[in-house]
């Protein structure tokens, strides 16, 4: 394996540990949480959110990905990007913090207005770390990433945790996410020695602002696609409703976040290594798309198929309203988790703008669409949702295609095995669930998740192509080879 290849695979593999482990401890903190604190005070919180994670994407993301993909960013760079991360972080708080009690009177939530004041400082947080964590990324150094992030998540959600047990309330997620967030940033000024100076460069000014304008667009947009169902379902339905919409997304987003997201982030990087070979490029995006296309289709469905049994086992009979927004969201789960590498493509490509307008034109029909249906319901919003991921997903794909040169042909039958497989494996576990529905409820699942894995576990082999087979085969004879020898040596 060439340098590049361990270097992507220890990347990937620091990645995919830092996403499981953040999101295992965050998933298992909210699942605590979720059985002592009321559906309205989530909602609260997913509301206050939906602005900080707005201003997170327009004013730090664009300026990240622009020094990312440079090839060597030099030490002006990187101070010009520190202090316009900062700088613009100051009024997006100041402007949270102030119109906070103006969307409590505008959404007729009690107490939103002292949740939306406690997050705003997560915005000034983001942006005193984010080009610290940029160096790290930089050098493919995902393991102090890793580190620094989970020790941060396990202190915000004990702190949290703890309140909650002992009666604060809405006081212990909003503890939970702010001590998440400083202990962040505290740790991660500790690990990257690097510190902000006062040489700035307006050449590198011009450039960053030339390339994030177009990432700024795509981030606002995608920030839109992602929050404007919460907004309108608070808007529309109030915060007890928001509270059940954003749990019922909240498993298959975890889910998203830990498989594919941590390729996501090692995709750009190794993608842009690639921008000048085409075929290089084509081939790491189709063996991309293709493999995890056979990770997530399976996962993605069988949540699906269980997710009533699975909210009674981890959340209780008080959260069975999710179950059908939930079935919906883990649908469209696996079209977003290959579509991660669409966008890395356009960015690795030079074509932002592709993807900017590709992001316009999602958030203008999803606000089009949950302006029409969030009115009548939970299950109308995330169908809205759902129909308008659907009908848009092969624009994203055709993009992708063109600039990568891979054909239609050739990008179905790389995800065709893994869907027809997952179907007929959900086929299979809605007959048998029916049939065991009597069953304790953890006998049912754990025998159907052990089913279901081996079912697809056969079913992909047979629909899998024999090139894939070989070079599964190829792969693991390879490792046993090299265990061999380091045995005998």
């Amino acid at each position: 394996m060439s340098n590049s290849g361990k270097t992507f695979f220890k990347g990937v593999l620091w990645s995919i540990t830092d996403n499981f482990f953040k999101q295992a401890i965050t998933l298992a903190v909210f699942i605590v949480l979720a059985r002592i604190l009321e559906p309205e005070i989530f909602g609260l919180l997913s509301f206050s959110l939906i602005f900080v994670n707005i201003f997170v994407s327009v004013i730090n993301e664009g300026v990240v990905t622009a020094l990312v993909r440079k090839e060597n960013p030099t030490a002006a760079d990187y101070n010009t990007g520190f202090w316009l991360c900062f700088g613009c972080s100051i009024p997006a708080f100041l402007f949270l913090f102030f119109t906070a009690d103006y969307f409590e009177q505008f959404t007729s939530s009690g107490g939103l207005g002292t949740v939306m004041r406690a997050t705003s400082f997560i915005i000034l947080i983001s942006g005193l770390s984010s080009i610290h964590e940029v160096r790290l990324r930089r050098q493919i150094n995902f393991k102090s990433i890793a580190i620094r992030s989970i020790i941060s998540v396990a202190l915000g959600g004990g702190i949290g945790v703890y309140m909650a047990l002992h009666g604060f309330g809405v006081a212990a997620v909003l503890a939970q996410q702010l001590i998440t967030a400083g202990c962040n940033l505290v740790l991660l000024w500790f690990t990257v020695s690097w510190r902000p100076g006062l040489q700035v460069s307006k050449a590198s000014f011009k450039e960053i602002l030339h390339f994030s304008k177009y990432i700024v667009l795509t981030n606002l947009s995608n920030a839109t696609n992602q929050n404007s169902d919460t907004f309108f379902v608070t808007y529309y339905l109030g915060s007890v409703a928001t509270g059940i919409y954003t749990t019922a997304k909240r498993l298959p987003s975890t889910l998203n976040t830990v498989i594919s997201a941590a390729l996501f982030r090692v995709s750009i990087p190794v993608f842009s290594k690639l921008q000048n070979d085409d075929a290089g490029l084509a081939k790491a995006y189709l063996s991309s798309t293709t493999l995890t296309a056979m990770v997530t289709a399976p996962v993605f469905t069988g949540l699906a198929v269980l997710s009533e049994d699975i909210t009674l086992l981890i959340l209780g009979e008080k959260w069975l309203a999710t179950v059908p927004v939930m079935q919906v969201v883990s649908v469209i789960g696996f079209l977003t988790s290959i579509g991660y590498y669409n966008q890395s493509v356009m960015v690795a490509k030079n074509k932002p703008q592709w993807q900017t307008k590709l992001t316009l034109l999602y958030a203008v029909t999803n606000v089009i669409a949950f302006t029409i249906f969030t009115r009548f319901g939970l299950l109308a919003t995330a169908l809205a949702f759902a129909g308008r991921a659907l009908l848009l997903y092969p624009a994203s794909v055709w993009c992708a295609l063109t600039l990568t040169g891979v054909s239609w042909k050739k990008y179905i039958a790389a995800i065709f095995p893994a869907l027809a497989a997952s179907s007929v494996m959900a086929f299979v576990l809605i007959k048998a669930s029916v049939l065991m529905e009597d069953n304790l409820l953890i006998a049912r699942i754990i025998t159907l998740v052990v089913a279901g894995i081996l079912m697809y576990g056969v079913l992909i082999y047979a629909f899998v192509p024999t090139s894939y087979r070989k070079y599964a085969m190829d792969t693991l004879n390879t490792k046993i080879l090299r265990r061999q020898k380091a045995i005998s040596a």
